[in-house]
């Protein structure tokens, strides 16, 4: 199945380096992110995925969706016929399903038919997550209002499964009161398959990070990879010229014997090594000081939400703004410190190893669906 990271990040560009963290730490394959504040026709690429967005109708860089799909997956765009800032794919993990993703601002006149109009275009099974702007007792919040309502009609009148656990998504930094206006929407089929959690921490923004957490254990093996810098290339050779003989040239099957053969001989002498499938490399510059920075930070916001007087704000908005600082920082240095380590003598290959290190970059390529005469 498939791992999804939902946010309403409150601007792509000032949170990136917090999401390219959450994503190292939960590993998805869907990443789904509201509210990015792009100008239109704009992405920021997260290495590792393909990306797909939809901005905001007009040139101001407010609202906006954009889905990101880990290159390891097979996916297809879904070409939706809506107004609503939404994006849509077709994947296929353990299983083939959809996933959309989609922002409604508080300010936009949406009725039922535009919701109706786009649950109908997403082939089933689906998963639908996004803020929506919408309130309602049934996923947790306080209060009711004609959204809220609204959601609640379509979940009836389609035969679909809320997520949500009743565990707030959003803090409002005025009135310090939680909310909850991010919703996470199923089939019936895969109601089950997902545990849904909220982050501990609002990492930057004023939404806590959802994560849509697969209960089906991957019963893939492991990617295997020959280490062929530690191979015992002399036992190698030998094995060969004693087992590798002419007599297997009459046997049954030649080539199937040679080759079994060949293979059992670098067992013997060239070790593997083990990844973890689309498990993305962990990046150099996040240190001890970016460690406690978010420590810091962290502390500060449950002492915020213990007790909300201004001092307690001002020292959360200090600390958040300290964290961003010397996570920038740290990344800038880390690659000023390995530009300063270079010589005329440095091989090309220790340069871009260490360029894709530092920009958390894994060398895969976007897969997707094959389609033949029209048809997925």
């Amino acid at each position: 199945m498939t791992n999804i990271i939902q946010w309403n990040v409150r601007g792509l560009r000032a949170n990136f380096e917090e999401l390219r963290l959450l994503c190292n730490q939960y590993n998805p394959q869907i990443v789904a992110v509201q509210e990015c504040q792009l100008r239109k026709d704009n992405i920021i690429n997260l290495t590792g995925f393909s990306g797909l967005t939809k901005s905001s109708p007009g040139d101001n860089a407010t609202g906006g969706v954009t889905l990101y799909i880990h290159k390891s997956v097979l996916f297809s765009e879904i070409q939706l016929d809506t107004d609503l800032q939404a994006v849509a794919v077709r994947v296929s993990a353990k299983k083939t399903l959809t996933v959309c993703n989609i922002y409604l601002p508080p300010s936009l006149d949406v009725n039922f038919s535009d919701l109706e109009h786009l649950v109908q275009q997403l082939p089933a099974p689906f998963v639908l997550v996004g803020d929506l702007n919408a309130h309602s007792p049934l996923w947790g919040d306080v209060r009711q209002d004609s959204r809220g309502q609204m959601i609640e009609e379509l979940l009836n009148d389609y035969n679909l499964c809320l997520l949500n656990t009743g565990e707030p998504t959003y803090r409002h930094h005025s009135h310090h009161s939680f909310s909850v206006p991010d919703v996470s929407i199923c089939d019936p089929s895969l109601a089950l398959e997902f545990e849904w959690l909220t982050h501990n921490d609002l990492c930057g923004s004023d939404h806590f990070p959802i994560i849509l957490k697969t209960s089906l254990r991957d019963d893939e093996p492991a990617a295997e990879h020959w280490k062929f810098d530690r191979a015992d290339w002399m036992s190698f050779r030998t094995l060969c010229v004693s087992r590798l003989s002419d007599e297997l040239a009459l046997s049954e099957d030649p080539v199937a014997q040679f080759t079994d053969t060949l293979i059992e001989i670098a067992n013997q002498t060239i070790p593997k090594s083990h990844t973890s499938k689309n498990k993305l490399p962990k990046v150099p510059w996040f240190n001890d000081a970016c460690k406690q920075a978010i420590k810091e930070r962290k502390k500060a916001q449950r002492k915020l939400f213990r007790n909300p007087t201004a001092e307690n704000v001002l020292a959360f908005k200090q600390l958040k703004a300290k964290a961003r600082h010397i996570i920038k920082t740290q990344k800038k240095t880390s690659w000023q410190s390995f530009c300063s380590s270079l010589t005329s003598k440095t091989k090309p290959k220790t340069v871009w190893k260490a360029i894709r290190k530092i920009k958390g970059k894994k060398s895969t390529s976007s897969l997707g669906h094959l389609k033949v005469n029209g048809k997925l």
